[in-house]
């Protein structure tokens, strides 16, 4: 399952442990159904929303079963949105952090869009988990739009679909609230809006969403407008989103705001000092920390990263499936070389490669 499923020390643990491995067995099951020739009719046309259900009841059982995930960014996505409500700056968030996290304090990090997007959820439930849940919904429905929209077979688009809900770290990448099933929904809407209206400002305004919440992406994202011989203005309205987003925060506290989404984010070491389970990170730079106390400086891994943009723009190849392509290979090059790359990240990579499949499958 990839999990934690709660902590052992909460009284719903057990419970919801042992009901996402049976869910787990049934959809176990239900795949094995897809390589049998005579199956009965009934379960053939319920199977994959049977499979949908259970990755959608498996997502909630995670978080009913860790009401509070020992993990910093549970604490953040769910406070700065209060913050919001009683008009208050989330940039100023700022307590002890409880569980004896990593971090040793609770603080807003990211771009000015997220505390808006897990507004709702921390309205209703006091949880922002569940608008992940949500994403990850959403970006299986855009994979059965982009699919069709290709002329893939519908047969190809609802085995991706699966294979997207069951990744083998989603109840883990739920369960502790990271942002990446946001990051992978309006990836793939700018992709699908380029590919359905090339010309039209959707695709541009989807990735400056993308560096709304983590502005460090802006190198893939501009390679991937470049490889789709995207107009300056493109470029520009990407680079708006974030800037406009950002604008009432720094006139509010212009330095705080720059220490939390700039310094903190692009200071290697800083970020060594802050987090301590080198044992953990899968990066080459964690590797090189770990037995050298080296910390690689930003500007290597800038280097790094533009190299291979220049040498993949370059390449004369302007397919939505070489564009995706691109991307993957700019950031698993930039999380390789930065201070710390954990299993989220790869859950990120994971999902790119997925929609690199889709784009490949395509007949048009």
């Amino acid at each position: 399952m990839g999990a934690r499923l709660g902590d052992s020390s909460q009284t719903n643990w057990m419970l919801f442990s042992f009901a996402n491995r049976v869910l787990a067995g049934c959809a176990l099951l239900l795949s094995i159904s897809y390589f049998l020739k005579k199956i009965p009719a009934l379960l053939l046309k319920s199977r994959f929303w049977l499979l949908i259900i259970i990755a959608v009841t498996i997502r909630i059982f995670s978080v009913v079963s860790s009401p509070n995930p020992p993990i910093d960014v549970f604490y953040i996505l769910r406070d700065a949105p209060k913050l919001i409500l009683e008009g208050k700056n989330p940039y100023k968030l700022n307590y002890p952090a409880p569980y004896g996290v990593y971090i040793p304090q609770i603080i807003f990090v990211y771009g000015p869009l997220t505390p808006f997007i897990f507004l709702p959820s921390v309205i209703l439930f006091n949880d922002p988990r569940y608008m992940l849940i949500i994403f990850d919904l959403a970006t299986a429905f855009l994979i059965y739009k982009l699919g069709k929209s290709l002329k893939i077979k519908e047969s190809f688009i609802k085995a991706i679909i699966i294979i997207f809900l069951f990744h083998p770290l989603f109840p883990f990448m739920i369960e502790h609230a990271w942002l990446e099933p946001v990051m992978t929904f309006l990836l793939l809407l700018g992709v699908y809006c380029f590919n359905r209206q090339p010309k039209s400002l959707k695709g541009p305004l989807a990735l400056g969403a993308v560096m709304a919440i983590k502005n460090v992406y802006f190198l893939p994202l501009a390679v991937y407008l470049a490889k789709q011989k995207s107009r300056l203005t493109n470029y520009l309205w990407m680079i708006l989103v974030p800037l406009v987003l950002s604008l009432p925060f720094l006139i509010a506290d212009p330095k705080l705001f720059l220490e939390r989404t700039l310094t903190y984010s692009t200071n290697s070491k800083a970020i060594a000092q802050a987090l301590a389970p080198t044992d953990v990170s899968l990066s080459i730079a964690a590797v090189i920390l770990k037995y050298t106390h080296i910390v690689l400086p930003n500007f290597l891994v800038i280097l790094a990263g533009i190299i291979v943009s220049l040498v993949l723009v370059l390449k004369n190849h302007r397919t939505q499936f070489f564009s995706l392509l691109s991307v993957f290979l700019i950031f698993i090059v930039l999380f390789m070389f930065g201070p710390f790359v954990f299993l989220n990240y790869f859950a990120f990579l994971g999902n790119i490669l997925l929609f690199c499949l889709l784009l490949s499958l395509s007949r048009r």
